[in-house]
């Protein structure tokens, strides 16, 4: 039973990073038909709000009295916090990752992002203690980084391009700001339900966009495509696949959790092949395997 729980988490982990790698290139789309970074991360939170209230309103009705808490006013205010704070956190990582799109396309803040976060996880996992640092998760954290790194190299080899320094810090920013939503989900009470948590997060995330997209002023999807792909980034790659990551959180430890949704550059890459005709090198197809095999290594560990 216990396997088939951690088979479960794995599994849902690893679909988040599927629908993250696959809402990269809409994002890209998107931005690059002339919506701001600020007004994408308002429209990707808020289309997604309602089916993540529809479905907490559903599991507080369905859970046995007692085991879930879904009523914000009966949450421990430690326990707001922390809600609060992570739906917070998610919404600053998306906003600076939009915003470093900007500055250097979509591959490298993405890969910034990804791979600064296991390191910055596993550093304050094994600072507060929540999980011991070992050989074995080393080595499955560095095989993820390479693997990850070649993933989103040029297929023709060579130097990566000159990356300009804003990008790079709103890179580490998403960075920093992704681990903190990961540790936030993994430290989340069980008596919370994944799907309330999510909720409120999420209304925390639209709260914290909205309020930076107003300063910014606001700019609307254009035609039936847009709004398509908007409401793309909200359901599918916000609401379905923030809910599956908060629930395999708690399931697994958070270095763990982080390094599963390292498949998301590899989905993006594999997309970029099938859907707009690039090629994946040699280097590439090693990477992938590398990250394959970290994802498999840190599934069997402990």
């Amino acid at each position: 039973m216990k396997n088939s729980s951690a088979a479960l988490a794995w599994g849902g982990v690893l679909l988040a990073g599927a629908l993250w790698g696959g809402g990269a290139l809409v994002a890209q789309q998107l931005l690059d038909a002339g919506m701001a970074p600020a007004s994408l991360a308002l429209a990707r939170f808020a289309l997604g709000l309602p089916l993540l209230w529809v479905g907490a309103h559903w599991a507080g009705r369905a859970a046995p009295q007692g085991r879930v808490t879904a009523a914000w006013r009966e949450l421990p205010w430690r326990v707001k916090g922390l809600v609060a704070g992570t739906g917070a956190a998610m919404a600053l990582n998306v906003g600076c990752w939009f915003v470093a799109i900007t500055y250097m396309g979509a591959a490298l803040p993405t890969v910034i992002s990804i791979c600064c976060a296991p390191v910055l996880v596993a550093a304050i996992s094994a600072l507060r203690g929540y999980e011991r640092v070992s050989a074995p998760l080393l080595a499955c954290m560095g095989a993820a980084l390479l693997g990850t790194a070649l993933v989103v190299a040029p297929s023709g080899g060579g130097p990566l391009p000159a990356v300009q320094w804003l990008g790079v810090a709103w890179s580490l920013g998403s960075a920093a700001m992704y681990a903190l939503a990961v540790l936030g989900n993994a430290r989340m009470p069980r008596t919370v339900s994944p799907l309330v948590a999510s909720a409120w997060g999420m209304t925390a995330a639209t709260l914290c966009a909205g309020a930076v997209a107003v300063v910014q002023g606001v700019t609307w999807p254009q035609g039936a495509w847009q709004w398509a792909g908007a409401g793309y980034t909200g359901v599918v790659t916000t609401a379905i696949a923030y809910v599956a990551f908060a629930w395999s959180a708690r399931r697994l430890g958070p270095t763990a959790a982080v390094v599963g949704t390292l498949v998301e550059p590899l989905v993006a890459a594999v997309l970029a092949v099938c859907l707009l005709g690039e090629s994946m090198g040699t280097w590439q197809l090693v990477g992938a395997g590398l990250l394959c095999a970290s994802i498999v290594g840190m599934s069997r560990r402990g």
